[in-house]
Order: structure tokens, then sequence, then C-alpha cells
């Protein structure tokens, strides 16, 4: 890893009896871009708000480049923050949004028309300074936003949840907006989202929140093939959870399983204890599930009980006795022949099933 820029140490959050955050602790490195990814009240936007500076932590420290700002006000904080709604004011210039913050902090005017110049360049929104919000697209205002939060050189942008009042089309154009800003300016972003795939198109690592604390921290492609523990696997992954009739993990990050009448060696995910899995569930993702039969693979026998199309995929909802509904996402084209109430095999090549502890 790059130079440490964020650190969070035991930190806790309570609003009265209610713990918002438990105890979490988290380093964010230079230039990357970390999502905080969860359900509603997981703690995700009060661990940022956390940050920066809008609610005062309950227990612990954070630390902006080895400096506790965990009691400073967040004008004092050097972090730059980029809200759901973009929060741009209606009734000024883009110039003037990109240059509130620095006017704030009493900036001498020349610099800041230097900085705001700066920004307006680098963005790509030369031309359009004297423009006011209702004036510009969808996109555009996503880089006036981001131009205000780095006019006056933060330390860290803070975003939550961006995109999260868009539409589908609308998301997936500025997903590629924030992918590339990104990318070309190098900054270190701690980014909010309830959404797994907008945290599977931007992150280089995802920090994924369950009632206040951190229960899965790394790559989007570690955490998915990966999945430490079960909710990490059926919310991140979207994997099925099957009970098993016998688990041991091996102690060399592999079990033995037994599922659904089927023996089967798997990866052992580190929570899984190393001479007893009992308690441990195979995280199965849908898109393993297959038609076709391959060598040391799980075997599921079921009845046909959903067909879903999703265009060149289908969602095939299957019951299948001792585990209930599993659900396997193939190519339509494989699917033609399948109807309600059929009876179809499922395979989960070997190396693709995950044993997870709770």
């Amino acid at each position: 890893m790059s130079e440490l820029v964020l650190e969070i140490s035991a930190l806790e959050k309570s609003y009265g009896a209610t713990r918002a955050l438990r105890s979490v602790d988290l380093c964010v490195y230079r230039g990357e871009l970390l999502t905080l990814l969860g359900p509603s009240g997981s703690g995700k936007t009060t661990l940022l708000k956390t940050i920066a500076g809008f609610e005062a932590p309950s227990g612990g420290e954070v630390r902006l480049r080895g400096r506790d700002i965990s009691r400073l006000a967040p004008a004092r904080r050097g972090v730059g923050m980029v809200f759901q709604h973009y929060a741009l004011f209606p009734h000024m210039t883009v110039a003037q949004n990109i240059g509130y913050g620095l006017k704030l902090r009493r900036t001498p005017r020349a610099e800041r028309e230097r900085r705001v110049s700066a920004m307006l360049e680098l963005l790509r929104l030369d031309g359009l300074q004297a423009r006011y919000p209702r004036q510009l697209s969808g996109g555009q205002q996503q880089r006036v936003a981001l131009g205000r939060a780095l006019a006056y050189d933060p330390q860290i942008i803070l975003m939550d949840e961006p995109l999260g009042a868009l539409d589908k089309a609308l998301r997936v154009e500025m997903e590629q907006e924030i992918r590339s800003l990104h990318r070309e300016l190098g900054a270190t972003i701690v980014y909010v989202t309830h959404d797994q795939q907008e945290a599977l198109a931007l992150s280089d690592r995802i920090a994924i929140m369950r009632d206040g604390e951190i229960v899965g921290l790394g790559s989007p492609e570690g955490l998915y093939a990966h999945p430490p523990n079960a909710f990490v696997a059926s919310f991140f992954a979207n994997a099925n959870l099957l009970a098993v009739e016998e688990a041991v993990a091996l102690g060399d990050g592999t079990a033995r399983v037994r599922c659904a009448g089927c023996e089967i060696r798997c990866e052992a995910s580190a929570a899984v204890a190393p001479t007893s899995a009992g308690g441990a569930t195979l995280a199965v993702r849908r898109h393993s599930l297959r038609r076709t039969h391959s060598e040391g693979a799980l075997r599921l026998r079921g009845t046909v009980a959903e067909l879903l199309l999703f265009g060149d995929e289908q969602q095939v909802g299957v019951d299948v006795e001792g585990l209930g509904r599993v659900v396997a996402t193939m190519q339509t084209r494989e699917c033609t022949d399948l109807a309600l109430g059929s009876t179809i095999e499922l395979y989960a090549p070997a190396g693709e099933p995950v044993l997870v502890g709770q």
C-alpha cells in the first residue's frame, strides 16, 4: 500500500442506548477510492459524517495524515465533501460555487480566482463558469460539486451517495464520470453507497458494514470471489447460502463438505475454525450454477419454481429438497427448454463454492 492518509481507530458513536458505530478500525491510502457499502442503518453514513466532523465520536480517533482531527470543526479538517444532491447553490454561478469554500476560508481574491480557474480547466468546465446549476447537465453538476470540494486542496474527498437519486441510465453515465475523474485527479476518496453494482464498478477497496461494524474489507474481486462470512456472501456476492449436512475444515484453506447428498472439497474462509466447521454455511454464487457437469462439482436437483427474464440472462429459481429455493443466473439461450414445474440439475464447479462462517 502507498502512503497512509486516513486512520480510524476504535471509533464509536452512540445515540442514547443505540450504538451506531462499534469500535470501527479502518485505514485509507493515498489515491485510492474506498467505498463504504451496506444496507440502510448499517452505519456507513454515520461513519462518513464522523470523518467529516458533522458528528462527534463517542470514542476512538480519526487521524488525517497522523493528525488527530476527531474534535475539530468540519472547516478545519482538510476534508472535502460531495453530497447526494450535490448541494449546489442555485443562485450562484459555476465559478461562485467552486470558489465558495475558498471564500469561507478567507482565501485572498487573486488566489481564489487562480484556483477556481485551475478547477474549471481540470474538470473540463471551461466556458461554463458564468452558468447556473439549472443550466448544466447532471455530469456537469457532478464536476462542479467535485470542483468545489477540491478547490481548497483537501487531503481526502468524502462522497455521500452522490448517485442515489438518479435513474439507472444516468447512474451508469455518472459512474463512468467518477471513474474517469478519479484516475485523472489521483484524489483519495471515501465513497458511500448501498448499491453493490456501483461499489463493484468504482472501488479500489470496499468496506462492507453491518450494524455499525465493518464485516468485510478488501478488493471488489476478492470480496466477491472469497467472501469472509455469510453476510458478505449474501449481500455483496448475491450468493445462495446452503445448509450443509457435514463440514470439516482441513486447515489448508479448504474444507470437506457434504451438501444435498453430495460430497465436495471447497475453499473455506478464514473465519471457519480449522478443526470443526459447525454452524458454517456453503455460499454458492448464482452465476456459479450451471447445467453442465464437471468433475468434483456440487450437484443440486430440484423443480423449477421461478423464471425471470433479464435480456441475455435468465434468473431460475429452483426448489431443492432440504435446501429450499436456490437461484441460478444463466444465459437465456441455455434456458429455452425450461418451464415451471420441470426438473433440473444444476452444478457448481469445484473451486467456486465457499464454506463461510456466520
